[in-house]
């Protein structure tokens, strides 16, 4: 019973590329966090957003834009990160421009595609997934 629990990690290949260098190979690692995780996650942006609509209740004025801006955006961000049902938690590759091998930042929901940044040379760099997990 202890397997249906654990989170289910599955490392993918894709392509690192840079405008005007040659891609490079990248290794995504993505998870599946078990229901209790998402829940997890979901709650902090929630308590978060909740906590400055709290605040600023005592705000004249702007309390009538503020409390519920944050109250309906804390509903949304949670709704949304207890929905992502594949997270990345890890991108190592070499950047292509400058060749440094590295991890680059992760911690987001799962995405065929996405933009990263490279911290060494500062590089716009366009990370492209080969192959898509199986549906789970």
């Amino acid at each position: 019973m202890a397997d249906d629990r654990s989170v289910s990690a599955v490392d993918l290949p894709a392509t690192l590329t840079a405008f005007g260098a040659p891609p490079s190979r990248a290794t995504v690692t993505v998870v599946a966090p078990t229901p209790g995780e998402r829940f997890k996650r979901a709650l902090r942006p929630l308590g978060i957003c909740w906590a400055i609509a709290g605040g600023a209740v005592f705000l004249p004025i702007l309390h009538f834009i503020l409390v519920p801006t944050f109250f309906i955006s804390g509903l949304a961000v949670g709704l949304t990160r207890l929905r992502d049902r594949r997270t990345v938690a890890r991108v190592r590759a070499a950047c292509p421009r400058c060749g440094v091998e590295q991890d680059f930042a992760s911690g987001h929901r799962f995405a065929l595609a996405w933009s990263l940044s490279c911290p060494a040379c500062h590089s716009n760099l366009e990370l492209a997934m080969e192959a898509q997990p199986s549906q789970s």
